[in-house]
């Protein structure tokens, strides 16, 4: 009888179990990383042409009339006027001189430029959620109940049979 009783017990221990528990928990750790580099290649050409130009063109002209008296007798007229007795002597001189000048200067600028930046973005972020999830089942306490409610009736018959001789 009493490894019926120590049966009983074991039983109904593993039975009392009133509801099952589930715990869930999610560790989260996200690293982001990200590099930025951003680079600015500028080249510049700068052609500059100056043109001097210069003409210059002189003209002379040049007349020398020289006179001398030599016989008083005869008559000379040159441009409107009367000469007598002289030598005439003109000289014409015309010169012409032309000065070209072309000059060109040129000047190329050459320039180039870099400029660059760079971003390190670090982001970390942790995270820990924890799920309890208990669910209770109606169905399983009926049972518990049920059976400590028998395991009372079996004990109140077992000590009315062991002891009916005191109680009557």
């Amino acid at each position: 009888m009493k490894k019926v009783i120590l049966l009983f017990l074991i039983i109904l221990t593993i039975l009392t179990s009133c509801a099952s528990r589930h715990v869930q928990v999610d560790k989260i750790d996200i690293k982001k990383d990200s590099v930025v580099e951003t680079k600015v290649i500028v080249t510049t050409i700068e052609n500059k042409i100056n043109t001097d130009s210069t003409n210059i063109n002189t003209t002379s002209d040049f007349s020398e009339i020289v006179i001398t008296p030599i016989d008083s007798s005869k008559t000379i007229i040159v441009d409107g006027k009367s000469y007598k007795n002289v030598v005439l002597k003109i000289k014409k001189i015309k010169a012409n001189s032309l000065y070209t000048n072309n000059k060109k200067q040129s000047d190329i600028k050459h320039m180039d430029s870099v400029a660059s930046s760079k971003a390190v973005k670090k982001e970390v972020i942790d995270g820990r959620t924890k799920i309890i999830d208990k669910k209770e089942s109606i169905g399983g306490n009926i049972v518990v109940y049920s059976l400590l409610l028998l395991f009372w009736i079996v004990v109140i018959l077992f000590i009315r049979k062991t002891y009916k001789a005191y109680i009557a």
